[in-house]
């Protein structure tokens, strides 16, 4: 039993492991090794940084076509968590426009309200769209510690799962399809609520 962390040469993982250690016996691996990636039982996507940096590393460890198919076939649970929810969407208006790994329909755009703080750092309130088994044991409307300049819009109403609200607008802070959830804020950093998620995530057998 293993939990991949995929490692694109972003931030956070280590502090994504620690936290998803202290929910599961299961062995957890930083990788960028497909054969790894594709024998584990569940998959975290996570990160910070530039979108443009995230998928030019996905394409040069060519692991683009591998995430593809491993959620097109509904293989295993995985898991995004901040950039690593950006990546799954069609593009980002960052870098001048990036296309994404196109398994949501939506695109990431960029927080413009000048009289909001941007980026969005800090804890905010995550109201649950629809009931998920990684809302288990979760209050609807619990914080959630966030960091990000982009935020998501997802086209298909099915696939919202969580939102918040920041700068007048209402970002979908958690989205759903198959076996992907993916969330824009940091689980691993967001106390006993987020290592709830985590421990729900790694006992999910859908």
């Amino acid at each position: 039993m293993v939990i991949a962390v995929i490692n694109y040469g972003m931030g956070n993982l280590h502090s994504v492991v620690k936290a998803l250690e202290y929910v599961t016996r299961e062995r957890v691996i930083i990788t960028y090794d497909p054969i790894i990636i594709k024998n584990a039982t569940r998959i975290v996507l996570p990160g910070q940084g530039a979108i443009r940096d995230c998928m030019k590393e996905l394409k040069r460890t060519k692991l683009i076509y591998l995430l593809k198919t491993l959620m097109e076939n509904n293989e295993k649970p995985i898991l995004g968590i901040c950039i690593g929810l950006q990546m799954l969407m069609d593009k980002s208006e960052e870098n001048g426009g990036i296309q994404c790994l196109k398994y949501f329909s939506g695109d990431v755009k960029k927080f413009c309200n000048i009289n909001y703080k941007i980026p969005h750092i800090g804890w905010n309130h995550v109201y649950q769209y629809v009931s998920h088994p990684l809302w288990k044991n979760i209050p609807n409307g619990e914080r959630f510690y966030f960091v990000h300049s982009y935020y998501v819009i997802e086209k298909n109403i099915q696939n919202i799962s969580g939102y918040t609200e920041y700068a007048g607008i209402l970002p979908h802070v958690a989205i759903c399809k198959n076996l992907v959830f993916a969330v824009q804020f940091h689980p691993e950093k967001s106390s006993i609520m987020g290592l709830k998620l985590l421990y729900n995530f790694v006992n999910w057998y859908p």
